[in-house]
C-alpha cells in the first residue's frame, strides 16, 4: 500500500449514500464524494450488465445535484445508451463540466457550524435516475462513477439489482 503526501493525493471518488435496489417507476438516488484531491476535468456516470444491454431494463433521465456558492443547484440531463467497443450497449452520462472537490481540506478552527456543514457538503455530487423494468427477475445492473483524471484507480463501482416489485421493502425487509 502506498501512502501519498497531501500534495500527491490522486482523484479519487467514494460513495457517500447509496441505494440497495432499482424499483421500476420509483427515483434512484445515489451520492459520491470526493476522496483525493479536486479536479476540473469532471466525471462520468454510466450503468452496464446484461439487462440494460438486452433492452430488458432502461434508465430515464439523470438528475445532478451539487453545492455551488453555498446553494444546491439541480439540473437534469438524458442519459443517452451508447454502444462501446465491443458492441455492448451501456447508459452514459459525461460530464466534462463537473468539478469534483478537494477532500484534503479540513474544516477550519473558530469556523461556523453552517460553514463547516456548507464544506462538507461541498465535496457531495448527488445523482437520481428513474430505471423503467417490466420483468419478474431481479437482474444486477453495474453503476459505475470515474473522475476523467484518474479513471482506474480513481473509480466508485457498485452492483445494484433490479426489480419491478413496487413493496420490495415490504416483501424482503422482514
Amino acid at each position: 500500500m502506498r501512502i501519498f503526501r497531501k500534495k500527491e493525493l490522486p482523484v479519487k471518488l467514494d460513495f457517500s449514500a447509496c441505494g440497495k435496489i432499482m424499483i421500476d417507476g420509483m427515483r434512484f438516488s445515489f451520492s459520491v464524494s470526493s476522496d483525493g484531491k479536486s479536479s476540473e476535468k469532471g466525471l462520468c456516470v454510466s450503468f452496464s450488465g446484461e439487462a440494460i444491454d438486452s433492452g430488458e431494463v432502461k434508465l430515464k433521465d439523470l438528475e445532478i445535484m451539487q453545492q455551488h456558492k453555498g446553494k444546491l443547484v439541480p439540473r437534469k440531463l438524458s442519459m443517452p445508451l451508447v454502444t462501446k467497443k465491443d458492441g455492448k450497449k451501456i447508459y452514459q452520462a459525461k460530464l466534462h463540466d463537473l468539478k469534483i472537490a478537494d477532500a484534503t481540506q479540513r474544516v477550519a478552527k473558530g469556523q461556523t457550524i453552517e460553514d463547516a456543514l456548507s464544506s462538507i457538503i461541498s465535496k457531495d455530487i448527488s445523482f437520481k435516475v428513474t430505471p423503467v423494468y417490466s420483468g419478474d427477475d431481479e437482474p444486477e445492473i453495474m453503476l459505475n462513477v470515474y473522475p476523467y483524471e484518474n479513471a482506474l484507480t480513481g473509480s466508485c463501482t457498485k452492483w445494484l439489482k433490479c426489480t419491478s416489485d413496487k413493496d420490495w421493502f415490504e416483501h424482503n425487509m422482514k
